[in-house]
């Protein structure tokens, strides 16, 4: 028998027994950090790389808040927001998906007495939709309308001197729409949110205010920048309140040249409301379920393995002596570590009566069904059918259809003021004549769609009551182009230069320019008795019922 135990034979002192078990099991001095590090440093990387920490910038009640009172708390709630379309890819398609969804195809409408002024406004609206891009300007307010509920745009009519300079600062490249303005005869420019607010209508128009202390605080270099490339009645307004006479920060901007886009709100609201308010609490908490799953699989691979050693005679003490205890520990470790690596083999042996063994992660968490369910329900608050964004969930192909209608028609419900303010400011401003305004209307048509609505206008068409102009729209081919092109064939000839080849298809039976009367060629030498008697009687050549001879 070894010394060591003749020394400690018989029933150790209780309280040494305590200590030997508490040193091996967290006494970081005899167990390296690696075996008790492992276990929960995996948790929270994932939760630093991965996770959304909304509630470390909102509280519950906070959040609460601003679901039951949205107009009190626009501005956090547009910033809670854009984080979530950030970090949700639900939400993240579902708003670019709607963004892209209608195709935009439009006709312009002129209307007045007389012809000339008509055509003339006519081109005057072309010109300035062309200037200003305006589809990407519908795209745009689309886009922010359903990120923040509402978006400001000013239009401005000057022409401003090229800026040609090849050198710019860091600020200077800062935002793009400040060096794309210039030099355009029409431009649109997005006003800040942050700094613009609804306080009025005129003419079944809104009115805006923008907050002058939007330049407080520039250098003076980047104050004289941002005034250059601001209008001019914001500039006025800011040399005024700049001078000190006047307190008063909110300029009221003149309504014929600004823009508004406002959704899901009433007409006396201020504020729009964003398109994943109604979700924000299902989001939230399939944000908390993620962190949760990554949580598990990390649990998974990061195993938590104990062990147990041998009870002494005594219940709660231990057969081994401290170091015993220790040198086992140490090799079991060690074991496990090295297995853990690829390409290897562990082997050890323990005392009789050691139990080893590990805590198993509960994985039904991970089942499909219950991530499938918290997508529906996203998909549910947000009027998207989660199986048309992921291909995954409920539902089947007909309904993804009428869901897809539903969506169209309420993006086009969207659009509508949009094109009204757009068609306003370019009749106060550019075509100046109330007797012959010119509309614009953008076809009910999606991507999704647009072959049966090209075969609608097709058939109204074909039919004797449609336009011409509609069908080409609804194509996708900008109608004013697609006529240019047909007049500038007519004008050189050509039909006469590049006449259509004569087919089966394209020659008429009485066409008498040709022997060939179409159709299946005659048999000379025919067999059949029915067929010779046809031919001897020249009855093919009598007129048929139809020919009403």
């Amino acid at each position: 028998m070894p010394e060591e135990v003749k020394r400690k034979r018989g029933r150790p002192p209780k309280n040494n027994v305590e200590n030997v078990v508490e040193t091996n099991s967290v006494d970081t001095s005899t167990v390296s950090d690696t075996y008790e590090y492992n276990s929960m440093s995996a948790r929270q990387l994932s939760e630093y790389c991965f996770g959304l920490d909304i509630f470390g910038l909102y509280d519950s009640k906070q959040i609460s808040n601003m679901i039951e009172s949205p107009m009190a708390n626009n501005e956090e709630l547009r910033k809670l927001s854009n984080k979530l379309y950030s970090s949700n890819g639900l939400l993240t398609q579902c708003i670019d998906y709607c963004t892209s969804l209608p195709t935009l195809d439009y006709c312009v409408i002129p209307r007045g007495k007389s012809k000339q002024k008509r055509e003339q406004n006519k081109n005057l609206m072309e010109s300035a939709l062309r200037s200003i891009h305006h589809k990407e300007v519908i795209r745009d307010a689309l886009f922010k309308s359903m990120i923040d509920g509402i978006a400001f745009y000013y239009c401005v009519f000057t022409k401003s001197k090229p800026d040609n300079k090849k050198m710019l600062t860091d600020y200077e490249v800062g935002e793009i729409f400040e060096i794309n303005e210039m030099g355009v005869n029409m431009s649109v420019v997005p006003l800040p949110t942050d700094y613009t607010k609804i306080v009025g209508r005129r003419n079944s128009s809104y009115v805006l205010a923008f907050n002058l202390r939007y330049f407080q605080g520039l250098s003076q270099s980047e104050l004289d920048r941002k005034l250059r490339l601001y209008p001019e009645e914001i500039r006025n307004g800011w040399n005024k309140f700049s001078e000190g006479n006047d307190n008063r920060n909110w300029l009221v901007l003149d309504n014929t040249k600004t823009i508004v886009s406002k959704v899901r709100s009433r007409m006396e609201e201020a504020w729009g409301r964003p398109l994943c308010l109604a979700a924000i609490k299902n989001i939230l908490y399939s944000s908390y379920f993620q962190d949760s799953c990554r949580s598990t699989l990390d649990e998974v691979n990061n195993r938590i393995i104990y062990e147990t050693f041998p009870e002494g005679k005594d219940k709660g003490s231990c057969a081994l002596t401290g170091k015993q205890q220790t040198q086992q520990h140490e090799t079991v470790k060690n074991a496990i570590m090295t297995k853990n690596q690829r390409n290897s083999t562990s082997f050890f042996s323990v005392a009789a009566g050691t139990k080893i063994d590990q805590i198993k992660a509960d994985v039904s968490l991970l089942d499909e069904k219950n991530s499938s369910y918290i997508q529906d329900q996203i998909g549910i608050d947000l009027g998207f059918m989660a199986n048309i964004l992921s291909g995954s969930g409920s539902g089947n192909y007909a309904a993804q259809q009428n869901n897809l209608q539903l969506l169209l028609s309420e993006v086009l419900m969207w659009i509508e003021p949009i094109t009204e303010e757009l068609v306003k400011v370019v009749n106060e401003n550019i075509i100046n004549d109330k007797n012959n305004t010119v509309g614009l209307y953008y076809l009910p048509c999606s991507y999704i769609t647009r072959a049966d609505f090209t075969n609608q206008m097709k058939d109204l068409y074909l039919q004797g009551k449609g336009s011409l102009r509609a069908w080409i729209a609804s194509t996708g081919f900008n109608s004013e182009a697609y006529i240019e092109l047909m007049n500038m064939e007519l004008e050189e000839g050509f039909d006469e230069k590049y006449p259509v080849h004569q087919t089966s298809f394209t020659q008429s039976y009485k066409d008498t320019s040709s022997n060939n009367k179409g159709g299946r060629p005659e048999n000379e030498n025919p067999t059949s008795s029915s067929t010779i008697t046809s031919k001897s009687n020249n009855a093919n050549d009598m007129p048929s019922p139809s020919d009403n001879k």
